[in-house]
Order: structure tokens, then C-alpha cells, then sequence
């Protein structure tokens, strides 16, 4: 089995609301992370990314110890990788700040992925990856394709500051793939409505007319919503997540969740158990800062660090994260 991951790897810098400073690796380094620690040894993970040239040779050696990895489509080029400063004001809060995003990518730099079995696009930036290049790689891929509307949401006026606004392409981007996943937020924006699960509920459905099989909606502390299409008709369910103790780091959350949930797909082919597991992964990220212990997360998992939620207790993992967006360049 074979699965693209289409994104950006960014250098995060992390100050915690408890103090102290940690140096990670952010962006798609989690998808991949987690990717390659939970797939079997038959499955190949293929990441398609413009790293920097000061960013490169960091990526490959904190990778290159996983045999299912393959970086034939990471390209070098000489700008400075994107940098992203993270200042937690409390647990939940943070205040983020970003240099400037890499080139999208084309499908001159895609194209490999055609016979990919699943194709994950994580928008980490919002301009990682073209819209033409993506309606080529629906045209010709035989895989499903998974989009992480993520920052795709996200405007930058001139001073830098980033705001949420609607795109105007935003359907474009949706009919092109198989599954789709945002949060609330997102979710909100490009309907244009109230945060209220009546909206929200609403605009699932109407993502699943303009194309995807399957979307998910995660609703901060109430968990998240599941439409899927069954037997060609369209239906929703409530997913509950996992409770965390102790929640350190949120950071990575989606990036466990869609990992997760492809992974598990393609092993029963069911949607439900895929959603439920996918929460299970991703409440374990809450576990520690940063992608510090993804190579741990089976043993996390198995330890039962998370433990299942019980009715009414949804996941504090996919909270709800407040940012104050000022992107000035270092």
C-alpha cells in the first residue's frame, strides 16, 4: 500500500503557559510521524513537500530511521523554511507567528502520487499546494484522496495578520476529493453561520452534495461530527472522542486524527470505527509537547494512558484553539 502526503514541514518553536521552550518539528512531520509508526510494514509513506534548504538535511535525519519511508518527492529549494513561533497564553490558548510560506507545490511535483492507494493534503499554510494541481492528481489518481481544509481558511491582510475569511474557491477544493476534515471554526466560516450544531450540521451535508463520501467537523470539547454517505444516502453520527487527564500539548491533534483514521480505513473499511479510532490517536498526542514521543504512541496507546470516554464525555483533545494571528517575518 502506498499513501502521499501533500503538505508543508514547518520549524515550530514552542513556548509553554507552564514556561520553557521546545524546538519541534510541526507541520505534515506529524501526519508522516504517525503515519509511519502505525502503519504495518506493507504500507509506504510517500511525503510531497519544498523543504529549505537550512530545514533539509534536519527533516531526512529525524526520519530516516523508518524503513517505510520513501523522500524521492521532498525538493530542497534555497529560501528559508517556513518558521512558526507558538506562545501559549493557557492551556488552550496561544498566540502564533510565522515567516513567510513555502511555494505551492504543482503536479509537476505530484504526479508520482497517482498510483498512491490514499493521498493525504494537509493544508499547513492555506498555499501548499495548487488547485490545478490537485484537480490533475483527481483526474488521473486511482486512490482516495483526504483533504485537511486547515488554514485554507485563513486570509493575511497586509500588515500580516492572519484572519479567517471565506475563499472563494473553496467548493473547488472540496469536489475534488473523497474525504474531508475541519474544525468547527472552519466549518463556520465557509457556511457563513452561527457556531451551532444546527449550521454545522447543515453544512455537512451540503459538503457531501458537492462531492466527498465522508466529512468530519470537530467540535472542540463536544467531540466531532461524521456524515458519510451509505448505500447513496447521506447520514451523520456524533462521534464520541477520548478523555485526557492531563492535556500538555494540543499541537498535532488533526494531523494524528487524519493519520489515524486512513490507516484504519483501509484495514475494515469502516467508516464509524476509523472516526473512533482516529480520536483515540489523537487524545494520545495530547499526552506530551510537540511531536517529542510520536514514536512512542503505540505504547501510549497500549498503556491506556487515554482512557475511553464514557457517555457525554467527548474529547479534549480536538479542543477548540483561540489564536491571535500576527505574522511579521524574524
Amino acid at each position: 500500500m502506498k499513501i502521499g502526503v501533500i503538505g508543508t514541514f514547518i520549524r515550530d518553536t514552542i513556548y509553554s503557559w507552564q514556561g520553557g521552550e521546545t524546538n519541534s518539528i510541526g507541520g505534515i512531520f506529524f501526519t508522516v510521524a504517525y503515519l509511519a509508526n502505525l502503519a504495518k510494514k506493507d504500507v509506504e509513506i510517500w511525503p510531497a513537500s519544498f523543504v529549505g534548504s537550512d530545514f533539509y538535511a534536519q527533516i531526512i535525519k529525524e526520519l530516516s530511521g523508518y524503513g517505510n519511508l520513501h523522500f524521492d518527492y521532498l525538493n530542497k529549494i534555497d529560501l528559508p523554511n517556513t518558521h512558526v513561533k507558538l506562545t501559549y497564553t493557557a492551556e488552550q490558548e496561544r498566540e502564533e507567528i510565522t515567516t513567510e510560506p513555502m511555494p505551492p507545490l504543482g503536479f509537476g511535483d505530484i504526479k508520482k502520487l497517482t498510483d498512491a492507494d490514499a493521498v493525504i493534503i494537509n493544508l499547513i499554510t492555506g498555499t501548499d499546494l495548487q488547485l490545478s494541481a490537485l484537480k490533475k492528481l483527481k483526474s488521473k489518481s486511482r486512490g482516495l484522496l483526504y483533504l485537511d481544509f486547515h488554514s485554507r481558511t485563513l486570509g493575511i491582510d497586509e500588515k500580516g495578520k492572519r484572519f479567517y475569511r471565506k475563499p472563494p474557491d473553496w467548493q473547488e477544493w472540496i469536489s475534488q476529493v473523497d474525504v474531508l476534515q475541519l474544525n468547527e471554526n472552519e466549518a463556520c466560516t465557509l457556511a457563513e453561520c452561527k457556531n451551532e450544531e444546527k449550521f454545522l450540521i447543515n453544512f455537512g451535508f451540503e459538503a457531501l452534495k458537492i462531492n466527498p463520501a465522508v466529512c468530519h467537523i470537530t467540535l472542540a470539547e463536544k467531540g466531532s461530527l461524521l456524515f458519510y454517505k451509505k448505500n447513496g444516502k447521506a447520514t451523520y453520527k456524533r462521534v464520541n472522542g477520548v478523555r485526557v487527564k492531563h492535556v500538555v500539548d494540543i499541537i498535532g491533534c488533526g494531523d494524528a486524527f487524519e493519520a489515524a483514521y486512513v490507516l484504519k480505513y483501509f484495514e475494515n473499511k469502516k467508516v464509524k470505527a476509523a472516526t473512533e479510532y482516529a480520536h483515540k490517536v489523537a487524545a494520545a498526542n495530547c499526552q506530551f509537547l510537540g511531536s517529542s514521543e510520536i514514536t512512542s504512541i503505540k505504547k501510549i496507546i497500549k498503556n491506556k494512558v487515554c482512557a475511553s470516554a464514557k457517555k457525554n464525555l467527548n474529547s479534549l483533545c480536538l479542543l477548540r484553539i483561540y489564536f491571535i494571528f500576527n505574522y511579521p517575518a524574524f
